[in-house]
C-alpha cells in the first residue's frame, strides 16, 4: 500500500466554509454500504462542529440502530422497488407510490425547518428523495458514490446534483457529471 501522501482541502460547494454554524443532512442506508459511509460521515461532520440529520427507511439496516422518535433521525416509509415476480413484490410495487409521495413529503418538510446548508447522500433508495426535495428547494447537494458501479439512485440524480466524490476511478464512466476523485474520501477536508 502506497504511502499516504498529504491531500490538499477540496472545495466541493464553492462559497462554503466549514464552520460550527453548519446545519447538513446525511442521508443513505437501506444496506450496509450505504448505511456505514453515511454514518462515517455524519461522525466526521459532527466532530468538526457541524450540526447533522440524518435520513435513512424503516426498512434498511438503520432501522435496527434508530427509533423514528429521534429529532435528529428520520426514517422514511420507503423501500426499494421490488424486483421479484410474486404476490408479495406486487403487493409492494402498487404501494410503492404512496410510500414515494409520502416520503418526499417527509423529507421536504424536514428540510424545510432545519434549513441545510447541504444534502449528502451515499446511494440507496432511501437517499433519493431527501436529494430529489434538496434539488427542488435549491439547496447544495453532494453525492458520494463508494461503488465501482453506482446504484439506480446515483446515476439518476447525477446529472442533478451539485457535486460527486467517488471512492473508485471506474465509476466516472457511469456518471455524466463532473466528480471529484478521491481514493480515501476525505469528508473532514471537502470544506474549507
Amino acid at each position: 500500500m502506497p504511502e499516504k501522501e498529504e491531500l490538499e482541502p477540496t472545495v466541493i460547494i464553492e462559497d462554503l466554509r466549514m464552520s460550527k454554524n453548519l446545519r447538513m443532512v446525511v442521508t443513505g442506508g437501506g444496506t450496509g454500504g450505504h448505511f456505514f459511509p453515511a454514518m462515517a460521515i455524519r461522525n466526521a461532520l459532527q466532530e468538526k462542529g457541524v450540526e447533522v440529520k440524518y435520513i435513512g427507511s424503516k426498512f434498511g439496516v438503520e432501522a435496527t440502530r434508530f427509533s423514528n422518535n429521534s429529532e435528529n433521525e428520520l426514517l422514511l416509509n420507503i423501500r426499494g422497488i421490488q424486483r421479484q415476480l410474486n404476490l408479495n413484490s406486487i403487493v409492494k410495487n402498487i404501494l410503492f407510490p404512496f410510500r414515494f409521495l409520502q416520503s418526499y413529503y417527509q423529507s421536504w418538510k424536514l428540510l424545510h425547518d432545519f434549513k441545510p446548508h447541504v444534502v449528502i447522500g451515499t446511494g440507496g433508495y432511501s437517499s433519493g428523495l431527501p436529494l430529489l426535495a434538496a434539488i427542488h428547494k435549491g439547496i447544495k447537494t453532494v453525492i458520494q458514490e463508494q461503488n465501482s458501479y453506482p446504484g439506480i439512485t446515483t446515476r439518476y440524480l447525477a446529472t442533478r446534483v451539485d457535486a460527486i466524490c467517488i471512492a473508485y476511478i471506474d465509476a466516472e464512466a457511469h456518471l455524466k457529471k463532473k466528480i471529484q476523485f478521491s481514493p480515501e474520501i476525505p469528508f473532514e477536508r471537502i470544506y474549507r
